[in-house]
């Protein structure tokens, strides 16, 4: 048989058409397996596998959600700026003569409350989304996903981070504006001052892990949280500026964290005349043993923190 084009000139014969038809059946079977094939080598360009989104993106998704989820909160924004600089402003104000009012004591002053709102922000912001996460059941739905629980731990710890650092730094510079003087000691101040900022909000995670596994209401947490973080402020001599404050075994602001923490930063950006100021006795904590200390508390509260968010958050049940 020949086949004839609308003409009625000759093309080809029966046998080459038969060899076009499978040429073109075979080149398009050909493109249809390779294209399959390429998608089973690639399956994130259709579906995108979970099993395969690594550590360090699950931590940068859970730190923008939590990021997204702690912007729209009026009161964490005023937690984190307003309270630590209205708390310094008013003990100026009010509990310190003016002629006492030099740039070492308004330096000292600004990292304690400085210290006290990066605490603050730190525990009500972790301490409430942790308990309202529990309480609404987010972790059973997060247990049936491939979701490494140290990646939530991290992108929780992150985002309050991101609140704490900015919160601790409007008030140093709020004090320095009022008149403070930092006189750091030398290249290692300034980092030895963040590393106590981060190790001190690690501390306060952990502590607000603990609460919200003992508080499971979110609606009081917040507050509660609050409470034991002006209790602390205040048993401790506001956060060890004023160790006469304390009848008896005033050697402690050496050793608890949130007064250790801001004696650290206070020895390392000041150049006050420590006893004269009250700062002393207590010895300042000027060793590497009591940053060594600080961070040993950081290290044990951290490996609490993940056991607390494996065995009780992402338990399987």
């Amino acid at each position: 048989m020949l086949i004839a084009d609308s003409s009625g000139d000759q093309v080809c014969n029966d046998v080459q058409w038969l060899l076009y038809l499978i040429f073109r059946a075979e080149f398009y079977g050909y493109m249809f397996t390779t294209m399959v094939r390429l998608i089973g080598e690639r399956p994130s360009l259709v579906y995108p596998n979970p099993t395969t989104v690594r550590w360090t993106h699950q931590v940068g998704a859970f730190t923008q959600r939590y990021l997204r989820s702690l912007s729209r909160s009026k009161l964490i924004l005023a937690l984190a700026i307003a309270w630590p600089v209205a708390w310094y402003l008013l003990t100026m104000e009010f509990f310190i003569p003016s002629e006492e009012q030099v740039g070492a004591i308004k330096a000292n002053n600004a990292i304690s409350f400085g210290l006290f709102g990066a605490f603050t922000v730190t525990v009500a912001v972790f301490a409430g989304a942790f308990a309202g996460d529990l309480e609404s059941g987010r972790f059973r739905m997060l247990r049936s996903l491939p979701i490494s629980p140290t990646a939530d731990l991290t992108g929780r710890f992150l985002a309050g981070l991101a609140i704490a650092v900015p919160s601790f730094l409007v008030t140093i510079g709020a004090g320095y504006v009022h008149g403070a003087t930092y006189s750091p000691r030398g290249l290692l101040s300034i980092p030895v001052a963040f590393l106590t900022l981060f190790v001190f909000c690690l501390i306060a995670m952990a502590l607000s892990m603990g609460l919200a596994v003992l508080i499971t209401k979110p609606e009081y947490i917040t507050t509660l949280a609050v409470v034991i973080v002006i209790m602390s402020f205040f048993l401790t001599g506001f956060n060890g500026v004023q160790p006469a404050m304390l009848a008896e075994n005033q050697a402690l602001v050496n050793y608890v964290p949130n007064a250790l923490a801001a004696r650290v930063q206070i020895f390392y950006l000041t150049d006050a005349d420590f006893a004269h100021w009250g700062l002393t006795p207590p010895a300042m904590p000027d060793g590497i043993e009591h940053l060594g200390l600080l961070v040993g508390y950081g290290l044990v509260l951290l490996v609490a923190s993940v056991v607390v968010m494996q065995r009780v958050a992402y338990r399987r049940e």
